[in-house]
C-alpha cells in the first residue's frame, strides 16, 4: 500500500504482535521492548522474533511495507515447530554461530554448549531438523540420553566440517581473487559457521597467501577478503553496513585469521586471541 509507513517503534511492534497472535492462534504473543522482539510462547514452542532489520527495512522502503510484514509473518512459521519428545541425535548436532544477544533470547539459553569467538559472536551447539529449522540443545537433554560433553563437542566439530567440505573444495578451484574478496551466501542458517572449521580458514588462507578478513554481517552470509588487499581498508565499513541491512543480522565484528586462529579486530585496543582449542 503506498501511504503505509513502519510508524515508530511501539506502535510497530504492536502491529507485528497482532499479526503474529492472529496467524498462529494457540501462541501468546508479547513485545519485549529491551531486545526490540516479540516473544511467542505455546504448547513446545519459545521462540523471540527480532523486529529491527524488518523495521529498518520497512523504512527504507515504505511502500513495500505491508508486504515486507506479510513476508516477516509467514516465514515466522519456520521457527514454531513444536519440538517432540525424542533424544537429541549426533547425527544432527553442529555448531551455530549468532550475536551474544541472540543467544541470550533463546529459551534455556544458559543450558547450551557454547564457545565464545569474540565480544559480540558466540557458538553454541545446535540440532539441525527437517525443513531449514534449527534448536539450540539443552545440556540436559544429552546428558539424559547417556550421552557425555566431550561427545556432543567431537560430533559437532565432525558435522560441522563435514558440512563445509564443497566449500574447501571451492576455495581450492578459486582461479582469481577479486578486489571485494569473496562472499558466501549458500547456507541459510550455518554460514557463519565456516570460523568454526580449521579446513576453511587454512583453505582462504592458503589462497590468499596471507591472513584473511572474515565478516559475518548475517546469519547467511559470511564476507572473506585477503589482508592484504588495498580494499581490505573498506572492509569493516562494508561489514557495518550489511549488518545495519540484514533481515537476520548476526555481527558487525571484523574477524582475523592466519588459517589456525581467529582475532577480533577492536579499533584502538590490540587485537583479542580467540578459539585456541582450534591449536589443539
Amino acid at each position: 500500500m503506498a501511504g503505509d509507513t513502519p510508524g515508530d517503534r511501539p506502535a510497530f511492534a504492536e502491529r507485528l504482535r497482532l499479526q503474529v497472535a492472529a496467524r498462529y492462534r494457540g501462541t501468546s504473543v508479547e513485545i519485549d521492548p529491551a531486545r526490540y522482539c516479540l516473544r511467542v510462547r505455546g504448547p513446545g514452542v519459545d521462540i523471540a522474533l527480532p523486529l529491527s532489520a524488518l523495521r529498518a527495512a520497512c523504512e527504507r522502503q515504505p511502500a513495500r511495507t505491508s508486504s515486507l510484514i506479510a513476508d516477516f509473518v509467514r516465514n515466522a512459521e519456520a521457527s514454531m515447530v513444536p519440538r517432540p519428545a525424542e533424544t537429541v541425535s549426533l547425527s544432527r548436532v553442529l555448531w551455530c554461530v549468532r550475536s551474544r544477544r541472540y543467544l541470550a533470547s533463546l529459551a534455556r539459553s544458559e543450558e547450551l554448549l557454547h564457545e565464545g569467538i569474540s565480544n559480540d559472536m558466540v557458538a553454541f551447539i545446535a540440532e539441525s531438523l527437517p525443513g531449514q529449522v534449527m534448536r539450540g540443545v539443552p545440556r540436559a537433554e544429552w546428558e539424559a540420553a547417556g550421552i557425555d560433553v566431550a561427545a556432543v563437542r567431537r560430533a559437532a566439530d565432525e558435522n560441522t566440517a563435514a558440512r563445509f567440505t564443497r566449500v574447501v573444495e571451492r576455495i581450492g578451484a578459486i582461479d582469481r581473487i577479486p578486489a571485494d574478496g569473496w562472499r558466501l551466501a549458500g547456507d541459510s542458517l550455518y554460514q557463519g559457521s565456516i570460523v568454526m572449521v580449521e579446513a576453511v580458514l587454512r583453505a582462504f588462507v592458503e589462497r590468499a597467501g596471507g591472513d584473511v578478513l572474515i565478516g559475518l554481517p548475517d546469519r547467511s552470509v559470511a564476507l572473506v577478503i585477503p589482508a592484504a588487499l588495498p580494499g581490505a581498508e573498506l572492509f569493516p565499513p562494508r561489514v557495518v553496513q550489511e549488518w545495519r541491512e540484514a533481515m537476520n543480522p548476526c555481527s558487525r565484528e571484523v574477524l582475523r585469521s592466519d588459517g589456525r586462529t581467529l582475532r577480533a579486530l577492536e579499533h584502538g585496543r590490540r587485537p583479542t586471541s580467540l578459539l585456541p582449542w582450534l591449536n589443539d
